[in-house]
């Protein structure tokens, strides 16, 4: 890392320490690439702390010289496979100014961490989204640019909605100390919630354009997978809504093919015209992709009304308001 400052005359000659926290799960290997290319970025490499946490409790990482040497090394022992849980272990072993979060299978530009501190100093921000693109890793299919063109609208959801996703996500210490951690146990969409939650107590959000993560593309099976993961994980997004829609309204919704003038409007600035000629795929998995994810929102929604779950949030935010009157 490149350590000088004549160039950067908006970063403080003490430069911030940053805590970039890293889940993997089932793929070391990825979690290792991206710890090397962490080591190649534009920001002095004394003052970054890189923290990766095993998300499926195979010790791997303790068989991996990189990240033996490179990283503070944890492990996610109660919750499984929750990437969210995994990130709260980091949280609380971080030490840094700001917490950085990206994913494993994810790399980013040299200046990420640089444009990301410059940005979140000079508009006094408490947590900033950069930029997600996508990289197609040597073959484009329909399934990778359906994925491309349908995941992380970091933008739009921090201009349209208050809300950001931990693919590329810089935080200040202090908003986990009054927001609180993430959920526990899920596996998708706490992210969302949670900076929902950070905006709604006050704290100020912004997009950093020019601070960079590339993700790489998912294939069909992959991208199915994701989206019976995020049907699951909209559910408890959902059911926090005030006001929300019908249950099963989306899933119906869904049921109504797109049409292809609207493909290329998804996501303008990804969509190239060498796609053209896959048009029909990616109008398939576009529609396929939709009916498989609000099916896996409603199969979420019956086994929560279906078991004891229900009863059970339903005392528990009675007595929450309840406490609520008697503190007011």
């Amino acid at each position: 890392m490149n350590s000088s400052k004549s160039e950067n005359p908006r970063i403080p000659d003490q430069f911030p320490i940053i805590s970039v926290i890293i889940p993997y799960h089932n793929n070391l290997k990825e979690a290792e690439e991206i710890v090397q290319v962490l080591f190649r970025q534009s920001y002095p490499e004394d003052r970054v702390e890189i923290i990766c946490i095993d998300n499926g409790y195979d010790k791997w990482g303790t068989n991996s010289e990189i990240l033996r040497k490179k990283c503070v090394n944890l492990e996610e022992k109660n919750y499984i496979n929750s990437p969210y849980s995994a990130r709260n272990r980091g949280i609380e072993a971080a030490t840094g100014d700001i917490l950085v979060f990206i994913d494993a299978n994810s790399y980013p530009a040299e200046n990420w961490l640089l444009n990301g501190v410059r940005y979140l100093l000079d508009n006094n921000a408490d947590l900033i989204a950069g930029a997600v693109d996508f990289d197609y890793d040597g073959k484009i299919t329909s399934a990778k640019i359906t994925d491309a063109l349908t995941s992380i609208q970091m933008k739009k959801s921090v201009e349209e909605r208050g809300v950001a996703y931990t693919a590329n996500l810089f935080v200040r210490p202090e908003v986990f100390k009054k927001a609180g951690l993430f959920e526990e146990g899920v596996r998708s969409g706490g992210d969302v919630r949670w900076t929902s939650k950070a905006v709604n107590l006050g704290f100020k959000i912004g997009y950093a354009e020019d601070a960079i993560v590339y993700k790489i593309a998912r294939n069909a099976t992959e991208l199915y997978r994701k989206r019976i993961r995020t049907g699951k994980g909209y559910f408890f997004t959902w059911k926090e809504e005030e006001p929300r829609t019908i249950w099963f309204y989306n899933f119906f919704r869904s049921l109504k093919p797109p049409s292809y003038s609207t493909i290329k409007t998804i996501s303008s600035d990804r969509y190239k015209s060498e796609f053209d000629n896959k048009l029909p795929g990616i109008w398939f998995h576009l529609y396929a992709t939709a009916i498989v994810e609000q099916a896996a929102f409603v199969y979420q929604y019956l086994s929560y009304v279906l078991s004891s779950r229900r009863d059970i949030d339903r005392r528990k935010k009675m007595e929450e308001r309840k406490n609520r009157r008697a503190t007011e």
